[in-house]
């Protein structure tokens, strides 16, 4: 998703013709879809680079711009044999940031991507492109929860969600997740009659649409964030053992946009991913997520459901 600003900027910095292709695993392959005349050709792997080496290398690319720098993009690489140009992840500085020893935040992904193509002329880029190009919603509806996330760490807790569903009653109110998502979505829905539960039931497109018909967004540090802020639906987001220092915060979100940073856990994140919380206890499932309160989502809510 993140790498859309800087590939529109690419296009527009580039003279003359640019063919563009993108590589991705095969479960990705919906986002780059979603890149209205950014990306010419999309290739996928779904287990290992040996499934489309032979067609890459056939194509004859003249560079490679790695924007993931890790076993299977360097490999690609190195098989290639283009002039290639590589994003620095930046892990020292994130594992120092995690460990106490850097307070100064890590820049931005976005503008880490824009630095790899500075030799083709690409400046920072300063707003989103247009991605799965629709007509404009005539009017914005409701809220949308994107309840999902990879790692315990993120992952909103059921019991503050279905606060903040009780407390906007009147609202129509959409959730949207992953298979995975299923049971925490009945839960959270269970007994609201203004809850469309669409866990597990939506591609990424269809919620894009859903996202951008909607007056407002819930989401924890999930690629849901970052899709709100790239249709320009305020996004309130509730963050855990991740923070926006890390440098993945949502990207030029529109105006009543919120981050949540949680209360009484310190400044730095508990993990560069959210898969370890440095308070929680062995015995009690007390993720950083469960110290943002639900007073503070609804009233960072309330202005956007007006």
């Amino acid at each position: 998703m993140l790498t859309a600003p800087v590939l529109a900027a690419m296009r527009a910095a580039v003279d003359g013709e640019c063919e563009v292709h993108y590589l991705t695993k095969l479960a990705y392959a919906s986002i780059p879809a979603g890149f209205e005349g950014l990306v010419d050709a999309v290739h996928t792997i779904e287990k290992s680079t040996n499934e489309v080496i032979a067609e890459l290398d056939a194509l004859r690319f003249d560079y490679v711009v790695d924007l993931h720098n890790n076993l299977r993009s360097r490999r690609v690489k190195r098989s290639l044999k283009a002039l290639h140009f590589t994003v620095e992840k930046r892990n020292v500085a994130k594992w120092k940031l995690v460990r106490g020893w850097r307070k100064t935040p890590i820049p931005h992904i976005v503008e880490r991507y824009a630095a790899v193509l500075t030799a083709f002329g690409v400046k920072n880029p300063d707003s989103w492109p247009t991605l799965w190009p629709t007509e404009a919603p005539t009017e914005r509806r409701g809220l949308c929860i994107a309840i999902g996330a990879t790692h315990r760490g993120k992952r909103m807790p059921v019991a503050l969600l279905r606060k903040v569903v009780e407390a906007f009653n009147g609202v129509p109110i959409a959730l949207i997740g992953g298979p995975s998502d299923v049971e925490d979505a009945q839960l959270i829905a269970s007994g609201f009659e203004h809850v469309r539960n669409a866990v597990g039931q939506f591609s990424l497109e269809e919620s894009a649409h859903l996202i951008q018909s909607s007056q407002a967004v819930l989401a924890g540090d999930t690629g849901m964030m970052h899709l709100a802020a790239a249709l320009k639906t305020p996004v309130v987001t509730v963050w855990g053992c991740t923070r926006p220092s890390l440098g993945m915060a949502a990207w030029k979100p529109v105006s009543g946009s919120v981050n949540l940073e949680p209360e009484g856990r310190g400044e730095k994140p508990c993990s560069k991913l959210g898969d370890r919380c440095q308070f929680k206890s062995p015995r009690k499932d007390d993720w950083c997520t469960h110290h943002v309160s639900d007073a503070r989502v609804i009233a960072a809510l309330k202005p956007l459901l007006v």
